[in-house]
Formats: C-alpha cells, sequence, structure tokens
C-alpha cells in the first residue's frame, strides 16, 4: 500500500473588526409561549445584578478529591515556593431533560427510564451545564471594563454532588422535565496577583464575588431549540459554531440586536433574545458560580495543583494529544464562491465529506508566549498578509496538519488569531488574566490556544480518500510551529529593547520575503510540538450515522441513525407528502429527510438544523410534509432526498419505516 501524507497548511487569521456584517436572515421563531410556572429557589444577592438563584451549600475549605488523577508532569510542592492563592467555587443548580421533545403518551414512559439512570448520567448532564458558564468567565474582561479574565479550574477538580436520592419531575416555564439538582464545587490555585487582577473583590482573604448566570434547565441541543439565540460569536469568523460546539459560546445577555464582528450574532441575526429564547423552549435556571478568596494553604494547593511545567522564564508550547480524539465527519455543500474552495481548504466544489477535528496547543512554560499587536500595513516583516476572501488578515506559518493514508488531498486551515481561549493549567505559574485578544496576540502561561471542531475550515477534506467497505484507520497528526515563527524561549532584542527580526525562505504572493522574530530557543522546544492519533474513517455516512456515545436522548440527537433510502427521486419546487408508520408498533422510530448527493452517490446524512424533516413515528404513525429539494450537484436539473431512521429511545434498534406517498 502507497502511504501519502496529506499536508494541511495552519495559519493564523485575524478577524477584521471594523468590517460590518452582512445583512443577516432571521432564524425561525421558537415555540408559542405557554403560561409562566417557574421553581422559586431560594434568593441571594449578586454585585452584578439581582436575581434569584439557588443558594450553595455550605462547604469547607478544603474540597474533596479530584475524580481524575493528577498527570505525572504536574509540577510538584517545592520547600520554597513563593505562596500563590487559593479561591473557592461553588454552584448550586438543577439540570435536567426536557420532556416536551417526546409526544404526551410517551412522557411517563421516558420519566421512568430517566428515574432509573445511575448517578453517572446526572452528573455528565451536570458537567455540560456547567460548561455553558465558561465562556463569560474566559471572556470576562469584555463583559466589565474593569474587570479581568475569571476562568473555571480544569475539569479534572470539577467536584460534583448530587443532592437528591432521585431525580424529580417539575414543570418550569410551562415546561415538562425530570430534574436533579446538584452542587458544584472547585478550586483555583493561581499567582498571590492574580485574584485581584480578575476581580477586585477578591484581592483580600474572605473576599467573595457572585457571579450571575442564566442557564437551560436541561443543556443538551442548544442550538436544534434556540438556534443562534444563546450564541456570542465576537470576535469570531461566520459559521464558527454548530450543533456539537454551541456550548463553547453560550452567553445568556445575546440579543437580536448585538450584531456585527464585536457584536453576539454575524453568521445570522436570531429574532428572540437568549433568554426568551431559552424560556420559550426549555426553561430557565436561576443561579450563580460564587468565587470566595482562601487562605493559603499548602496541603490543599498539593491537592489540586496540576498542568506540566516544561520551561522555566520561557514559553514552551505542547500539542495537547487528546483534544484530538474530539473529530467527527460531515458533510457540507461547497459552492463556487466559497472562501473554503478559494483558500484551499478543500478539494472542489460540490458535497465534499469532511474531518473535523480539534486542535490545542498548551503553553507549558512560566511565561506568555508573546506576538503583540497587529500590524495591518506590515511592509517591513510581512507576517501579516491580507486575505480579500475573509477581509481579515493572516499570520501565517504556524503548523501543520497531516493525514495518512492511501492518496494525497488538497486542502488548508484557516485560523483567526494566536489567543489565549482557556486555561489548562491550575498552579502557581499561570495567572487568571493576561491581555491577548485578536488585536495583541499571545498565549498566557497555562492557557492554551484551542481551534474546536465546528469552526469554518476547521477540517481535512476526505472525500476523495479511497475507503473500503469495512473502513479505514489513519493517523492524525498535528505538528505545531515547525516553521519556528512562534518563541518558544526567549525573544532576541536589540540595543533598544526591540524585537529583532530574520529572513525566511518564505515568500508572500508578491515575491516579497517574509521574515520572523529572532528567538532564543530552549532545548528540546520541539519535542512535545507534534501528536499524532488514530481515526478510523467509514466508508460513507457522518457522525450522525455513528453509535450515540454521550448518553443522547431523544429526537433532536445527531447520531445513531442509520440509512434507509440514500436517493429518493422528485420534482424539485413540489411538496411532497408521507404516511409513515413503524414497522414494528412497540417501537417508535425518528425519520430524518436529507439531501442527497448525485456525485457521491449517497444521501448526505445531516443534522437535525440541516434536516428538510425530522419527525417521531410512533404507533400511531405520522405525516411527513417538506418540499422536494434540488439536487444541488447533479448535472441535470432534479430533485431528490434521502431518508435515515433511529429508535427514539437510543436503547432501542433501529427499524425501518413503511412509507406511502400521498399525491
Amino acid at each position: 500500500m502507497i502511504r501519502i501524507l496529506f499536508m494541511v497548511c495552519l495559519f493564523f487569521t485575524l478577524v477584521a473588526c471594523t468590517n460590518p456584517a452582512p445583512d443577516q436572515p432571521s432564524s425561525p421563531p421558537p415555540l408559542p409561549p405557554g403560561e409562566q410556572n417557574a421553581l422559586k429557589p431560594a434568593s441571594t444577592e449578586t454585585a452584578v445584578f439581582p436575581t434569584q438563584t439557588i443558594v450553595p451549600t455550605q462547604t469547607t475549605a478544603k474540597p474533596p478529591v479530584s475524580p481524575t488523577p493528577l498527570p505525572a508532569e504536574t509540577p510538584t510542592a517545592q520547600p520554597d515556593r513563593p505562596a500563590g492563592a487559593l479561591i473557592r467555587l461553588t454552584m448550586a443548580s438543577q439540570a435536567g431533560v426536557l420532556l416536551d421533545d417526546y409526544p404526551p403518551p410517551l412522557r411517563d414512559q421516558v420519566a421512568e427510564f430517566l428515574a432509573a439512570q445511575p448517578p453517572e448520567f446526572w452528573i455528565a448532564r451536570a458537567r455540560r451545564q456547567i460548561e455553558l458558564t465558561e465562556y463569560r468567565l474566559t471572556f470576562r474582561n469584555f463583559i466589565y471594563d474593569d474587570k479581568g479574565q475569571l476562568p473555571l479550574p480544569p475539569p479534572q477538580l470539577w467536584q460534583i454532588d448530587l443532592v437528591a436520592d432521585a431525580p424529580q419531575r417539575i414543570t418550569l416555564d410551562n415546561h415538562d422535565l425530570v430534574v436533579m439538582p446538584y452542587t458544584f464545587t472547585s478550586v483555583l490555585l493561581t499567582d498571590a496577583n492574580s485574584p485581584a487582577e480578575a476581580e477586585p473583590a477578591l484581592a483580600e482573604i474572605g473576599g467573595t464575588w457572585v457571579e450571575p448566570f442564566l442557564l437551560p434547565a436541561d443543556p443538551d441541543f442548544l442550538l436544534q431549540r434556540t438556534g443562534n439565540a444563546c450564541v456570542n460569536e465576537g470576535g469570531f469568523p461566520p459559521n464558527s459554531f454548530d450543533a456539537e460546539n454551541v456550548r463553547e459560546f453560550y452567553d445568556f445577555e445575546c440579543t437580536p440586536d448585538s450584531t456585527g464582528p464585536a457584536g453576539c450574532h454575524r453568521t445570522i441575526r436570531p429574532n428572540l433574545a437568549c433568554t426568551e429564547a431559552v424560556r420559550l423552549t426549555t426553561g430557565m435556571v436561576e443561579t450563580a458560580v460564587v468565587f470566595e478568596r482562601l487562605p493559603w494553604d499548602n496541603a490543599l494547593a498539593n491537592e489540586v495543583r496540576i498542568g506540566p511545567v516544561t520551561a522555566t522564564g520561557a514559553a514552551d508550547l505542547m500539542v495537547v494529544e487528546d483534544d484530538l480524539a474530539n473529530n467527527r465527519i460531515i458533510y457540507r455543500y461547497i459552492d463556487d464562491e466559497s472562501c473554503a474552495l478559494e483558500e484551499g481548504a478543500v478539494g472542489g466544489s460540490g458535497w465534499r465529506r469532511l474531518l473535523q477535528f480539534d486542535a490545542t496547543v498548551h503553553n507549558v512554560g512560566t511565561k506568555a508566549l508573546h506576538i503583540g499587536p497587529v500590524v495591518a500595513e506590515d511592509l517591513e516583516h510581512n507576517v501579516f498578509q491580507y486575505n480579500m476572501c475573509h477581509n481579515h488578515f493572516h499570520f501565517s506559518n504556524y503548523g501543520s496538519f497531516v493525514l495518512e493514508a492511501h492518496n494525497q488531498q488538497n486542502a488548508s486551515k484557516q485560523a483567526f488569531c494566536v489567543e489565549s481561549t482557556g486555561r489548562a493549567s491550575n498552579n502557581e505559574t499561570s495567572p487568571l488574566t493576561h491581555p491577548y485578544t485578536c488585536q495583541f496576540q499571545g498565549i498566557q502561561a497555562g492557557w492554551i490556544d484551542e481551534y474546536d471542531a465546528g469552526l469554518d475550515t476547521q477540517w481535512i477534506d476526505i472525500t476523495d480518500v479511497q475507503i473500503p467497505a469495512d473502513g479505514l484507520t489513519v493517523d492524525l497528526t498535528f505538528i505545531s510551529n515547525s516553521d519556528q515563527f512562534l518563541c518558544e524561549g526567549t525573544p532576541v532584542l536589540d540595543e533598544n529593547g526591540e524585537q529583532v527580526w530574520e529572513p525566511t525562505e518564505f515568500r508572500t504572493e508578491d515575491g516579497h520575503i517574509v521574515e520572523r522574530p529572532s528567538c532564543n530557543f530552549i532545548t528540546g522546544w520541539e519535542s512535545n510540538n507534534r501528536a499524532s492519533l488514530p481515526v478510523f474513517l467509514p466508508q460513507s455516512g457522518s457522525y450522525v450515522t455513528q453509535p450515540c456515545q454521550a448518553g443522547e436522548l431523544g429526537p433532536l440527537r445527531n447520531c445513531g441513525f442509520v440509512p434507509q433510502e440514500e436517493a429518493v427521486m422528485c420534482t424539485p419546487g413540489t411538496a411532497v407528502t408521507l404516511e409513515a408508520t413503524p414497522a414494528t408498533n412497540t417501537i417508535p422510530q425518528i425519520l430524518r429527510v436529507c439531501e442527497t448527493s448525485a456525485q457521491l452517490g449517497v444521501g448526505v446524512a445531516c443534522t437535525y438544523n440541516d434536516a428538510l424533516a425530522n419527525v417521531i413515528i410512533a404507533a400511531q404513525g405520522a405525516t411527513i410534509q417538506f418540499t422536494c429539494p434540488v439536487i444541488r450537484d447533479a448535472e441535470a436539473p432534479s430533485g431528490g432526498y434521502s431518508l435515515y431512521v433511529a429508535p427514539l429511545f437510543a436503547n432501542d434498534p433501529p427499524q425501518p419505516v413503511i412509507l406511502n406517498d400521498i399525491p
């Protein structure tokens, strides 16, 4: 077998924050409001605005032992280590499952199923709700004029305790839910100066700060239920979110009028505020994360200290291998005017099959990796190059992706800035705050720069890979900073303290030399800049046709489907009406209608948000109506669709659905 490497260039891009957003269409309205019938949790006062919240339970200064073992590279306690700072976090909330998604006759059955689930099911659901606080805490400096970031501790240190023996069925904002109350506790460990820089109220021992949150009671399927009403795309390029990464953009203060490059909405303008959409479709939980500055405690610091430190007095980037495991396959239609096509991120136009994946670097040194201000007119060094298609600047030569398989692919990666997007370390060398943005770039010590699956062009095009019927396992590799444009060490400065630059072999499109900053690299800087992970590619299908892995439930999920018919022909633009009944009356099914591809000869295994129809087929049957779509990549004008089925209850087997056309 001939083995050829797919090289995927990775560029850093600056979003042009001055460009106005195009006219934005409105998303469909949510379900009509019902009568308000919310729970009445006990009230507490916050320093931001009054809200009702479930009061956190009392905890001691010492948190429970982390449920995840500390990594071997974690710095150990040293007798001469200067004292840092400790901050305890607590939150009380309730996370549940929305029964509204199911037909009324089935809801009692679903509630009984949920009541029998083990604690791990509810802890995982609580964890996903807690994740909805991360965006506002990580980018808190953009929310308050006089405050800094106040990130959550790494997830390995989250302690989640269920506070009821069994889940409860409640009505919240006129929605039927089964919920489990819980408490969340963790501890931040950082340097002595960070608490005051992050939040003045935490400057002294015993100081507290209450950060309010409005969260969906059911944390799953946020995009399916509320569209992009709760998505904050500020500073991100358009099309940065999807159904799987949407939690990382959750901001309950987003409103329809918040548009443009610095506003919440760049891709599409919703017609509701986030809080309205959540109350109307899911039910809202009002809670808060309480931060409390603790006295210094060596024993506690030793318990919660995590994060490798490989370089003292310098920056050092480490590729996070585990993040490559968050990968999935999608189908996407690429038109002839697509920026992805122009930038070489796909091998052609039409329907393409794409492997999306996370790519993350972690600064495991004790100093920030500093780039500094973005210079638009970079005529001297040519580091930032303007891209006409995306209307922003590229910072080039960051790294590469490699996919090892049968034949070469034409693909590329466009990112948008080198920025600190999360704090992965929890130790005295990792500050809570940093000055970095897309206009002033860098990665703080102990922080990560993360590019999530779902960001536009964060993929490798696998459309033309020859995959046998039983699938193909390939190695996905991320190589960071192979061209040494990022200083993993100490910058070389001239006698005036200014950065020294050196020429490289790279040229701009106009033939000008691209320079890079001179750097005294640390010994072995490249040893942790490469990571590989095997990835299995099925011959066809997307992640929608893969088994469910995270306890996904109900008709909105994007997993567990199987194809029933890959190409059903129809007349484009005409109404299609189908009568459907399950082959087995006791096993209700979900029928999803998707587009189909003439070039690929398969259906496109679409997500809920891209489906033409998505209907539950219970014992009494159902009528499905949709408009016949044009087959967008057909040589001659024609119409057609594909059908996928999945069991309504994930533990049941999929069954074919009996269909009859209605003229």
